[in-house]
């Protein structure tokens, strides 16, 4: 999950190890709330410490999202100031994907930051305890599901269709990417989305055809490589003028449009049309009319369809 995920990424980075104090030998990076502060497996400083919690919430596109909030504090006496722990949690976390075993994959982007500090209670000879001081991190969760659906599946083709043009792009919520991951310029990432489908009254005899709108969401460590690889795939999918699904059929590129004043990771910055058609599948008392058309009379032919009609009302 998510939070295992979190704990294992920051717990191991030996910048912020050498920034916190220490809990049974760990850095003290905790889920909802730290240990009372006389509890024995404390080290030999209790500040700085870090806590956190995770507030998910359903999402009828995304299945889920929510929000991350991390707490840094540390005491006036500190030798590390909450500012430094900030920039190294933002540099580890922001724009970072967490993947777990069941394939599920979020993400968490820095919203904001608010300082606090306030005074420790006093103890009973009067003395002030050190002032405790810190910040509050606020990162948005996103999750990102597995898009594919069943034959003849848009999004799984289209994934086939940038892994065999752009090799060295990444495939969120379809290939094999790490646990915790970070899209960069030399490697970006590309996340396909089914944003809507509606039937349109183009039909052939065997198949029903269906308009959809797909989003890609192109992520990369710049704004100019996000761009680059945008416009690439745009005018790579102008050019084949259409994707080949899984099972062999052609999804037509009706029209695309690039936003570049989209949010990579809620939005997408290409909106793709495609035109593609699913087999149709008749009732199987309408096929055997069909087949026995050529050896029944004229007569036979209309008393059939006349008892089919009949029974197919009631």
């Amino acid at each position: 999950m998510f939070d295992g995920l979190l704990k294992d990424q920051i717990r191991g980075d030996p910048e912020i190890a050498g920034m916190l104090g220490t809990y049974n030998g760990f850095p003290a990076f905790f889920f909802q709330k730290s240990p009372n502060d006389k509890d024995r497996d404390w080290g030999e400083s209790q500040y700085p410490r870090v806590d956190y919690n995770i507030d998910m919430r359903y999402d009828p596109e995304r299945k889920a999202a929510g929000t991350l909030i991390i707490n840094v504090l540390c005491t006036s006496e500190s030798a590390v100031m909450p500012e430094d722990i900030e920039r190294r949690l933002v540099s580890l976390i922001n724009g970072a994907f967490y993947t777990d075993r069941q394939r599920a994959t979020v993400c968490a982007v820095w919203n904001r930051s608010d300082a606090f500090g306030y005074q420790a209670s006093t103890d009973v000879t009067k003395n002030t305890a050190p002032e405790i001081i810190g910040v509050t991190l606020t990162f948005d969760v996103l999750q990102f599901p597995e898009q594919m659906t069943i034959d003849p599946d848009p999004i799984q083709g289209l994934n086939q269709w940038t892994q065999r043009n752009f090799p060295g792009m990444a495939l969120i919520g379809y290939g094999e990417i790490p646990p915790i991951w970070k899209p960069t310029d030399a490697k970006p990432a590309i996340y396909w989305r089914f944003e809507s489908t509606s039937a349109n009254d183009r039909q052939t005899y065997a198949v029903n055809w269906y308009t959809g709108q797909f989003a890609a969401h192109v992520i990369a460590d710049t704004i100019k490589e996000r761009n680059g690889w945008t416009k690439a795939i745009a005018e790579q999918i102008q050019i084949d003028g259409e994707i080949v699904l899984p099972d062999g059929s052609p999804m037509f590129a009706k029209q695309i449009a690039i936003r570049h004043n989209s949010d990579p990771l809620r939005d997408g910055q290409l909106l793709l049309t495609g035109q593609y058609g699913v087999q149709a599948q008749r009732r199987k008392e309408y096929a055997e009319l069909l087949l026995t058309r050529s050896t029944l009379s004229q007569g036979s032919i209309l008393q059939l369809e006349a008892t089919h009609g009949s029974e197919n009302r009631k």
